[in-house]
């Protein structure tokens, strides 16, 4: 059995088949527009235009998780804003201003949405508001223009980049071998060097583990804490390395998941520490030698997650928290993806596992409320009571939008220290009475819920 969100890809696919020819007319009358009103133009050198590929598009739709906030293939093609990509190509990095002030003066005309189009021609505008150059993730300048073309009655987006030479050159490089290649990138020359060494050739993937595992272990034992910090680093970066391949290899292309592995390796260790084990290296080896002979089984990431018997939970939290998982676990590929590393590398009841993952959780969590609540004078009982209340409300909050990005690390913390800020204002445990409310509605107020929940839950 599929995958909803492959179906769903699957129908976007058709849906885009099915515009092709359309789109490749507006493509031509664009580059024909943009011809005739600035080809003349010294700095002008060519004009090019792409219709985002079947492969892009369901990248696009995974990676960013666009299946969970539209209901149909219609409305995911209507939100690209690159459905379409123009680009004009210059001379010299100063010629791509020079290109923006020309459109700035011909687009002269102001229309519906803050949108711009030249007299006699409203069928083509652009958004102009925006500052230019913008600044891209990667740090560099970009003009980068999103504009609509109406026809049939309807809106279609595209993209308008100005680039000079030298600009098209980089930008190859960076999307090519930067923008597509996810791997996870460690600042120590030391782990860098290997980890290179280790994407030749997965085979010596044990030789080179120990070399890193034995430098890390003659290392001083004052920078205790740093060395856990780099062995956890190092099996996030190896899982991350061998799944990022499996995922290419099946479903054509790469993902990041990078934060995704980090929160595994943290379960993973923690969950050593539950059954009494607390040596990172024999840890490290026993993890090292599973996930090696993981990197020699085929995966099927397209299939379902199935356990054999019903979960059952130990407290209120995680079983609104457990449930609300298993209702998204088979629909939102992240948390697939999610427990079927976990599932792979930690052998034995998936059930057992899952459950486990809740409590790390919920345990992730209680040891941040007792941090934040460290500075009030409370019997057991009133800790107890205030810590049941606000896990109450985070589960609460989760359940309303059960989405992996706030299970790992950084919305975590983020989202943990939001939390800690209110906490600090409380004197005691009769302001913690006073402000039950309050607290309630500042917790479940912080995140946005444009999450869309599987269909039919």
């Amino acid at each position: 059995m599929k995958l909803k969100v492959f179906e769903f890809v699957e129908e976007t696919l058709d849906l885009l088949d099915a515009e092709l020819p359309y789109l490749q007319d507006i493509c031509v009358e664009l580059e024909q527009y943009f011809i005739e009103h600035f080809g003349g133009d010294d700095s002008f050198l060519s004009i090019n235009y792409r219709i985002k590929s079947d492969q892009s598009l369901k990248e696009k739709i995974i990676r960013n998780n666009t299946y969970l906030r539209y209901d149909s293939p219609t409305e995911v093609l209507e939100s690209l804003s690159d459905l379409i990509g123009l680009r004009i190509e210059c001379r010299f990095i100063k010629d791509e201003n020079k290109m923006y002030q020309l459109m700035l003066q011909h687009f002269l005309k102001e229309g519906k949405n803050g949108q711009f189009f030249a007299p006699g021609q409203p069928s083509i505008s652009l958004d102009l508001r925006a500052r230019q150059p913008q600044i891209q993730k990667n740090g560099f300048e970009i003009y980068k223009i999103d504009g609509i073309y109406y026809g049939k009655g309807k809106e279609y987006k595209f993209e308008l980049q100005i680039k000079s030479l030298v600009n098209v050159f980089w930008g190859e490089i960076d999307h090519r071998i930067l923008y597509k290649n996810y791997n996870y990138m460690l600042t120590e020359s030391f782990f860098r060097d290997i980890m290179h060494s280790m994407k030749d050739n997965l085979a010596m993937i044990d030789r080179q583990l120990m070399i890193l595992y034995n430098h890390v272990n003659s290392l001083d034992s004052s920078a205790e804490e740093s060395n856990r910090i780099q062995i956890k680093s190092l099996l996030s970066k190896i899982i991350h390395d061998i799944y990022v391949n499996k995922v290419r290899e099946e479903l054509g292309f790469l993902i990041d998941f990078k934060k995704t592995t980090d929160t595994i390796v943290e379960f993973l260790y923690a969950k050593c520490g539950m059954r009494g084990s607390h040596d990172y290296g024999e840890n490290f080896i026993r993890l090292l030698n599973r996930i090696n002979k993981i990197g020699e089984k085929q995966i099927d990431f397209r299939e379902y997650v199935f356990f054999d018997k019903e979960p059952v939970f130990s407290d209120a939290f995680s079983k609104m928290v457990g449930e609300e998982i298993l209702k998204v676990i088979n629909w939102d590929f992240g948390w697939n993806l999610f427990f079927k590393i976990i599932f792979e590398i930690e052998e034995g009841d998936k059930v057992d596992n899952f459950l486990l993952f809740v409590e790390f959780l919920r345990q992730k969590i209680l040891c941040n409320l007792k941090k934040s609540l460290s500075h009030l004078d409370l019997t057991l009982d009133e800790m107890t009571e205030i810590q049941d209340y606000i896990l109450g409300i985070i589960a609460e909050d989760y359940a309303r939008n059960m989405e992996l990005e706030y299970v790992l690390d950084k919305s975590f913390n983020n989202y943990i220290f939001q939390i800690h800020s209110i906490l600090l204002g409380l004197n005691n445990y009769d302001d913690f009475l006073k402000s039950k409310e309050r607290l309630r509605q500042s917790v479940l107020g912080q995140r946005s819920y444009d999450y869309v929940k599987p269909r039919g839950i």
